[in-house]
């Protein structure tokens, strides 16, 4: 039977990536998918550019206390009667959320009007949103397994949905093949997430100056706020190749070795594709979840993980030339993804859907 199905998600491409897996799988099951969702944020741009129809809400922006306070309880109030008004024109069988504070309203909107909620967190530890909305959530899916006490009843670990488009993904080869690399050396790719680090990028920077000839190629993808900066470094090593960007989940398959940070949305494509990496978590995130998710990768022994603040550039290229240099370990962590997931994590989250 045919179903009407929203889906929140918003503000990072955490949220965003796995949503859009979902949504493809339920659109060719012939159900209805409407995304509640901020068209002036990241979404507005992501979800368009992959066919899906956006019904507009407000995002609470959460502040400082006792500034703007006021307008944020106007936000909030307004967000919920977007949300409404949407809920009376489309008559959803179900809300499915993935976070985002655009996610708050929506979750609020289900349980005033009775419509079946299910929260997916993508991270190692619950969002503030999705913390929220789960209270009123039949069942809460998690990328990780959580330590929350509060929801280990209806708490059910199936992974991200992203992980599984690593099944029957179609490489496009020219990506590889447009960069010019040396194919007869390994490759290591670094890159710190889709708007970049300053403090990173000034660290590979060095790192590159410092040691201009390694015995394989570097790929660092900047993101385009860095590029302009750093894009000189093409000229210092033969060795190296700078770009602002690229579609890297056609390049996995030509990666030895992938220095990242840890994004909930990174994991899960490192693990459906097998990848080595060294993780270096943002210290700056909310709730410290990068920390929390790249320690779930050490605990299977499937990454390096260092401390952005405890590092330089010498110790970060030491950690690569140490990885580059015995293969066997790289292998090894190959077979720890493989044997963390059968890339069944959609299929998984299906089951558990009221369809």
């Amino acid at each position: 039977m045919k179903k009407t199905i929203f889906i929140s998600a918003g503000s990072s491409g955490g949220h965003i990536f796995p949503a859009i897996t979902l949504a493809k799988k339920l659109e060719e099951l012939n159900h209805r998918v409407y995304f509640v969702a901020t068209p002036s944020k990241m979404e507005g741009t992501i979800l368009p550019a992959h066919g899906f129809e956006i019904l507009p809400v407000t995002s609470p922006k959460v502040r400082k206390p006792f500034k703007g306070f006021l307008k944020f309880v106007f936000e909030i109030h307004r967000s919920i009667k977007e949300s409404q008004v949407h809920v009376k024109k489309y008559k959803p069988d179900m809300i499915i959320s993935f976070g985002g504070s655009v996610s708050f309203s929506i979750g609020i909107v289900s349980f005033i009007s009775r419509i079946p909620l299910f929260v997916h967190e993508q991270n190692a530890v619950l969002g503030l949103t999705n913390q929220w909305v789960s209270l009123f959530a039949k069942k809460l899916f998690t990328q990780f397994s959580l330590k929350s006490k509060l929801f280990q009843h209806k708490m059910i670990q199936v992974g991200s949905p992203r992980t599984s488009e690593f099944k029957d993904y179609q490489v496009n080869h020219n990506v590889y093949s447009s960069l010019n690399i040396d194919s007869s050396k390994p490759l290591v790719v670094f890159v710190m997430g889709s708007l970049g680090s300053y403090t990173m990028q000034t660290m590979i920077k060095h790192m590159i100056e410092t040691y201009p000839n390694p015995t394989y190629q570097r790929l660092i993808i900047t993101g385009t706020r860095f590029y302009d900066e750093f894009k000189h470094l093409n000229d210092v090593s033969e060795q190296t190749i700078i770009v602002d960007a690229i579609s890297l989940i056609d390049l996995y398959p030509y990666i030895n070795l992938l220095v990242t940070r840890a994004g909930a949305t990174t994991m899960a494509e490192i693990l459906g594709a097998r990848i080595p990496s060294i993780l270096i978590p943002s210290p700056y995130v909310t709730r410290n979840h990068q920390f929390m998710n790249a320690q779930y990768f050490l605990e299977h022994q499937a990454s390096v993980v260092l401390d952005e603040r405890k590092i330089d550039e010498h110790i970060l290229m030491n950690e690569v030339d140490e990885l580059m240099n015995h293969p066997q370990q790289l292998l090894a962590m190959r077979h720890q993804l493989e044997s963390m997931s059968d890339l069944s994590e959609l299929d998984r989250m299906m089951e558990h859907l009221p369809l």
